[in-house]
């Protein structure tokens, strides 16, 4: 089981922030960067997006943490659904002498998602506040081949230790440490040339910053259509069952908004080599399987009568859109590209992530994309 931890909270061709009327999605990805939110651990960035919707928002909540927006219009809601949890790791133990060990609430995006922790600073979220603590690395010159081979690419969970400069479990208990904490990288942001930032989780927070952003410009000019924006907690569980089975988190959306249309705002890989989506070429649509759909072709409308630029990557369904993929309803995944995805380095351009504002504006506004 995950405890849920109460933390206080603390234009196209020359980017602009706020073009076309929208939020200034650079402040607002830098905000919700700065929150962690993990599997079980989604309240602080719930409450961060909370706090950012327009002022009178309809706010809506699910039972496992999801928090949305509502617009009221005409019957059938359109829903816009996006992970409000990524990727981490969590205190299992807390050694006698002070140091923690660490498991995953979930499975890993790839094998060596652990290994990015070997001798690197980590955050503990506790219910005091953050504790800051450094993945212990022994001196590798100090090593024998053998053991240095084995540490550095045989490096698991088993191995790790959090060293947050206590010495007893005690001590570590004193400053607010508990079995279950969220650990994750600093949020440190990285600004580099052309608009384009890095850091750990970024691409989760763009895109939950993107649709506040699209919240604030429905406030100012309402879609006609019932329309749900919602930020999704406990995406990377998977519901029970054989086979392919969809994310608890949009299982629960489906059930409680039964949307007659979904789109899944996701991330997805880029700068991968020839025929990959790259950064700086906007938003990416994924292809389904059963070729192109109603909605898919208004959104294409939409980008088009708009100006934007799009991208398309062929895909199987996504955990997240699994579970609005049956007829009649229909679901269209839009990802934002994300070069370096699922690493401390993750790195997004910020003329994608206006972009997909826009693109998703356009398409709710009244009259367009329809």
């Amino acid at each position: 089981m995950i405890k849920r931890t109460c933390v206080a909270v603390a234009a196209w061709a020359v980017f602009a922030a706020g073009t076309a009327g929208g939020a200034d999605v650079r402040s607002l990805t830098k905000e919700l960067f700065a929150v962690p939110s993990t599997t079980g651990n989604e309240d602080m960035l719930a409450a961060k997006v909370r706090g950012l919707l327009p002022r009178g928002a309809a706010v809506e909540e699910g039972r496992l943490g999801t928090i949305a927006v509502r617009f009221r219009g005409a019957p059938g809601p359109t829903l816009l659904l996006a992970a409000l949890d990524g990727y981490g790791h969590m205190v299992s133990g807390i050694t006698p002498d002070g140091y923690l060990t660490l498991d995953r609430p979930v499975p890993p995006p790839h094998a060596r998602f652990d290994a990015y922790l070997l001798g690197q600073p980590v955050v503990i979220s506790t219910a005091r506040g953050p504790v800051r603590g450094v993945v212990s690395q022994p001196a590798l010159h100090l090593l024998t081949p053998e053991r240095r081979k084995t540490l550095v690419e045989g490096f698991s969970l088993e191995n790790a230790f959090v060293d947050i400069g206590v010495r007893s479990e005690a001590e570590a208990r004193a400053k607010g440490v508990e079995v279950l904490d969220a650990v994750t990288f600093p949020a440190v942001l990285t600004e580099l040339a052309g608009d384009k930032w890095a850091g750990p989780g970024l691409g989760l927070k763009a895109v939950a910053a993107a649709l506040v952003a699209v919240a604030e410009s429905l406030a100012a000019a309402p879609p006609s259509d019932d329309t749900v924006i919602a930020w999704a907690a406990q995406t990377k569980f998977a519901a029970r069952g054989r086979g392919a089975r969809p994310a608890v988190g949009a299982a629960q959306a489906k059930g409680q908004w039964q949307p007659v249309r979904t789109v899944v705002v996701d991330v997805a890989a880029a700068g991968r080599g020839e025929g990959s989506p790259v950064l700086g070429r906007g938003p990416i649509f994924i292809e389904p399987k059963d070729g192109p759909s109603a909605l898919r072709q208004a959104f294409e409308a939409a980008a088009d009568k708009a100006g934007l630029p799009r991208q398309s990557l062929a895909a199987a369904d996504s955990p997240l859109a699994m579970p609005f993929a049956a007829a009649p309803s229909e679901v269209l995944t839009v990802a934002l590209p994300v070069q370096f995805l699922n690493t401390p380095s993750e790195v997004v351009d910020l003329k994608d992530v206006q972009a997909l504002r826009d693109l998703l504006a356009a398409f709710l506004t009244k009259g367009e994309g329809r």
